[in-house]
């Protein structure tokens, strides 16, 4: 009889955003049996940045799921220069010997941050699947392309962020990630506006994702030092990155005509119940956005979508119709489109966003088209015995 295959998951921090969230269907539907193939799951976080609330591993704990943090070879961008270079070959060496300790048949690298690992895991004679969630630039390619002869799957999120790839057309399968309807706290939704003094007719729009330089924030709190309305409420969920360019979110609304309507919450667990108590969800992110989570959590509820029309957001976002696409870092289009919002209007939106997310979002939908990606890399070669190698 034959073990398990062994998959080693290499995740590059230890948050619950989106990324974090995929990770946790990935290993729900490699532990079920991807393709009908029986795994075995071990899941590998980074040590080199402080996670206090550790909530993805806390999740993947609580689900079974084995869990070590330990040092890896993340390639942040704080870690670009000469000087990180030591340290990072350092991680490296230490993931290598733990690779071939493990002896794994799969390492699943979960972002493109990961993708240090990818000739080490051949190196030990692992085939290696790359979950690409990133839209590569110029410099990404020149400097992360070769590493992309290490992975035998190469998974993309959307159309945009498969074609960014320094790789053959169809080299990298496109798999739109899927999620269960976010559950919510009945009766929060209320409670939230209320605590934010926001009545029954004004309208609440809600930013949640970290506070990354491009994510945004600056534009859109721009647009809203224009708005000339006063019945828009704005909720901004999150904080700073650990590491990487941020920014001063609370500085800048401080800065606004009336900081009054601009509420920043900060981060939060219960943001299913957040997009709840909004009437529009924002995106409004100034580079290409592979496919944020938040704007199919928002299509999932019911919410209508104002964002940015670059990346993944065409693919979520029906234009005029589930929501809105605005001209990605025009701090001028989106003053203009905050200033057309119709709350009767976005509750029609909300519902046509409920039947996009059931087309095209649904955890069922992205299991069999993850099972159906990785099942070669699984599938490949004879699993022997588990007396291979020890944890």
């Amino acid at each position: 009889m034959t073990a398990p295959a062994r998959v080693v998951v290499v995740h590059p921090s230890d948050e619950m955003y989106g990324a974090d969230k995929v990770l946790l269907e990935v290993t729900g539907i490699l532990r079920a049996g991807a393709a009908g193939t029986p795994v075995d799951v071990h899941v590998l976080l980074p040590d080199d940045v402080d996670y206090p609330d550790r909530l993805l591993s806390t999740e993947l704990t609580r689900r079974g799921v084995p869990v070590d943090v330990v040092a890896l070879p993340v390639l942040r961008r704080d870690y670009l220069g000469l000087r990180a270079l030591p340290g990072l070959v350092r991680r490296a060496w230490s993931t290598w010997r733990l690779l071939r300790r493990e002896r794994p048949d799969v390492v699943y690298l979960s972002t493109s941050a990961t993708l240090a690992v990818a000739p080490l895991a051949r190196a030990v004679g692992a085939r290696t699947v790359l979950h690409v969630h990133e839209t590569w630039s110029g410099t990404e390619r020149r400097l992360l392309g070769p590493l992309l002869r290490a992975c035998g799957t190469v998974l993309a999120v959307s159309r945009p962020v498969a074609d960014a790839l320094p790789l053959p057309a169809g080299r990298a399968t496109v798999v739109h990630n899927g999620f269960d309807v976010p559950v919510t706290t009945p009766g929060r939704a209320a409670d939230l506006r209320a605590e934010l003094g926001v009545g029954d007719d004004e309208v609440l729009a809600l930013v949640a994702s970290r506070w990354n330089a491009w994510k945004g924030h600056d534009v859109l709190l721009e647009a809203w030092a224009g708005l000339a309305r006063t019945d828009l409420h704005l909720a901004v969920l999150g904080a700073p990155p650990p590491s990487g360019g941020t920014v001063d979110v609370p500085t800048i609304v401080r800065g606004l005509p009336d900081p009054t309507r601009v509420h920043v919450v900060g981060e939060r667990t219960d943001v299913a119940d957040w997009v709840c108590a909004a009437d529009v969800v924002l995106v409004p992110s100034t580079r290409p956005d592979p496919l944020p989570t938040i704007a199919i959590e928002a299509a999932a509820l019911g919410r209508a979508v104002l964002a940015s029309d670059s990346g993944g957001l065409p693919d979520i976002v029906d234009d005029g119709r589930s929501g809105a696409l605005v001209a990605t870092g025009d701090a001028a289009a989106w003053c203009a489109a905050l200033t057309r919002l119709d709350r009767a209007e976005l509750v029609l939106q909300g519902e046509h966003g409920r039947g996009v997310y059931a087309e095209r979002f649904r955890r069922e939908a992205f299991r069999d088209r993850f099972a159906r990606a990785v099942a070669g890399a699984l599938d490949e070669g004879e699993h022997v015995p588990t007396s291979r190698g020890t944890r």
